[in-house]
């Protein structure tokens, strides 16, 4: 990662929202990405390449020591610094950003599992993924500095490629191992399978025969643990995927029902609207226009998929 300037503003409304700055501490330690934010849920990746970063909370401090990569969600009462003669990339992308590069195919619902999570991977024993991980945040670096036609696209695809390369690296599997409970997991397949057959529009019975537990079973576990039942969960998810469509594709109402297992478009705009409040024709038009100031249009986030 050489002759990279030291850092971009973000891009602009409607474009993706992703900043990403090169950090080479010197005599002094350094604070990074304190100034980055974007609407709605944001996340932080930080590649430390030699030295160490700090992650400060209110009650506890976290080093990671290079070569590691750390990824989690931006929080305002943690701080990041930079040890002094520390050298790396932090990068902050917004949900809209980590939703495309996540994209549908078939690995997407791991990618989800994992990009939900906070952790740190050394990378000391795989100089394949740092090398690849370096290539990408290079080829983002470019694409900023550029600005050209189809910048979103190509750093979206820069961000995908480093999270299967963290996916193949094992994160998964380190994040399964760290004392989850047997309805943690439970929920985690749950959500994989959700993830994986939501346009399918499988019943809750059919989620429960595949985890291997009755519906009741389900529906308990559900609402102990996250206050709603499987079906409103499931119902959540699509709303969200929904409006992600209304708001990021061209795609007309009738794709989009197709998209997402609907009958029909009349069958897709009963379900919106129940959901809502407002049909997803007057929903796109209230988002694209930005005239939000006499109708109340429920913006679904990321987040709100537990």
């Amino acid at each position: 990662m050489r002759n990279i300037p030291t850092g971009f503003a973000p891009l602009t409304a409607h474009q993706t929202s992703v900043h990403a700055d090169v950090f080479r501490s010197g005599l002094d330690d350094r604070f990074l990405g304190g100034l980055v934010d974007f609407p709605g849920q944001t996340w932080q990746c930080i590649m430390v390449l030699s030295g160490s970063a700090v992650r400060l909370k209110r009650d506890s401090e976290e080093t990671i020591t290079g070569p590691a990569i750390n990824w989690g969600a931006k929080k305002s009462d943690t701080r990041i610094r930079a040890k002094a003669g520390s050298n790396g990339v932090i990068m902050t992308l917004g949900e809209a950003t980590l939703s495309n590069a996540i994209g549908h195919k078939p690995e997407a619902a791991a990618l989800r599992l994992m990009s939900a999570r906070e952790f740190t991977l050394s990378l000391t024993t795989k100089p394949k993924i740092a090398q690849t991980l370096s290539m990408c945040f290079d080829a983002i670096f470019r694409e900023l500095d550029a600005g050209q036609t189809g910048m979103e696209t190509v750093i979206e695809a820069q961000i995908r490629i480093m999270l299967v390369s963290l996916w193949r690296a094992g994160v998964n599997e380190m994040i399964e191992d760290q004392s989850y409970k047997a309805t943690n997991l439970t929920l985690e397949r749950f959500r994989h399978l959700v993830e994986a057959h939501l346009r399918e529009r499988w019943p809750v019975h059919r989620f429960a025969a595949e985890l291997g537990i009755s519906s009741d079973r389900l529906h308990d576990i559900c609402t102990r643990t996250l206050g709603k039942p499987p079906q409103r969960l499931i119902r959540d998810r699509l709303t969200f995927e929904a409006q992600a469509l209304l708001q990021r594709s061209h795609q007309a109402l009738d794709q989009i029902a197709d998209h997402l297992g609907f009958r029909s478009t009349a069958q897709f705009s009963a379900f919106f609207k129940s959901e809502v409040g407002v049909p997803p024709g007057a929903f796109r038009k209230a988002i694209t226009q930005q005239v939000d100031n006499k109708t109340s249009v429920k913006i679904g986030k990321y987040a709100d998929w537990p």
